[in-house]
């Protein structure tokens, strides 16, 4: 006989396991999860949207040129002292075309606008170009109040005034002809065309220089943007004259000051900041 006694059976358990501490951990912390993706999604796609709703703007220096390609093809060359600036991509939002192409101007440019059934328009600060297809120079400079001045290259533009309307006042004319140029100052209707010799808004295209009877200070400011130097004048302005120059190409600062004094009677001198005319 086995003196030792058996022991005795233990009690079945049968309630069900519980579950791990790391399994709720995981059922808790997967809605956590989804609420952060769902943040980060809606947060990128805000983030997107203000991107794109910011528009493309290029700034040239005094004394810079450039030339832009705009997203239908469209070529801008930009002059000294300018800004450009259009909504990217010629889009109202992502992958959704606009109706039009527009862009805005302050300084000068030319442009040559791919054909396109979009109408392209140009705002400046108090006037709008409007075309289809056509290659054309608008200056908007902010000198003497506001004004805007259109030179037709090729084509067909409408130029507005933003304002003559409200005075019931023709607000538009059209320029059809090589040549043509008309001119918005502040809040004035449109001038009637007129021909001009296209030399004199093409210069600064090739690297050269030219105004045409503009008065001295009005030649400096433009050589100020040209060159990006500064120019003073220590003579009254009443006591000059209103001169025409055209360089086609290339220009040298030096020279266009020595054919300036040659013309007004002064001399230039270098100074720390730039060049200063004062009568010989």
């Amino acid at each position: 006989t086995n003196d030792a006694e058996e022991a005795p059976a233990r009690p079945t358990n049968d309630r069900p396991a519980h579950p791990s501490d790391r399994s709720a951990a995981t059922r808790v912390q997967w809605p956590a999860r989804a609420l952060a993706m769902a943040v980060l999604v809606v947060c990128a796609v805000g983030l997107g949207a203000w991107w794109w709703s910011q528009p493309v703007s290029v700034t040239t220096a005094a004394g810079e040129r450039t030339t832009v390609t705009l997203p239908d093809g469209s070529t801008v060359a930009l002059n000294g002292a300018t800004t450009l600036s259009y909504v990217r991509g010629f889009r109202a939002v992502p992958l959704i075309g606009s109706t039009r192409r527009r862009v805005r101007l302050d300084g000068e440019a030319f442009f040559s606008v791919a054909e396109s059934d979009r109408p392209f328009r140009v705002a400046t600060p108090n006037a709008e170009v409007e075309v289809l297809g056509t290659s054309f120079n608008v200056r908007a400079r902010a000198d003497d109040g506001p004004t805007t001045t259109v030179a037709l290259e090729s084509g067909r533009v409408r130029f507005i005034s933003q304002s003559a309307s409200n005075r019931g006042e023709k607000r538009s004319v059209v320029l059809s002809e090589a040549g043509q140029t008309s001119r918005v100052v502040e809040n004035s209707a449109p001038s009637p065309p007129e021909t001009i010799q296209l030399k004199y808004v093409q210069a600064w295209r090739a690297g050269g220089f030219a105004v045409a009877d503009a008065s001295l200070p009005t030649v400096l400011r433009e050589l100020e943007r040209r060159f990006g130097v500064r120019l003073q004048l220590d003579v009254p302005p009443a006591e000059t004259e209103s001169m025409t120059l055209h360089y086609a190409e290339d220009a040298q600062l030096e020279n266009v000051l020595r054919d300036i004094c040659v013309i007004q009677g002064l001399t230039y001198r270098e100074t720390s900041r730039g060049y200063e005319l004062i009568r010989d």
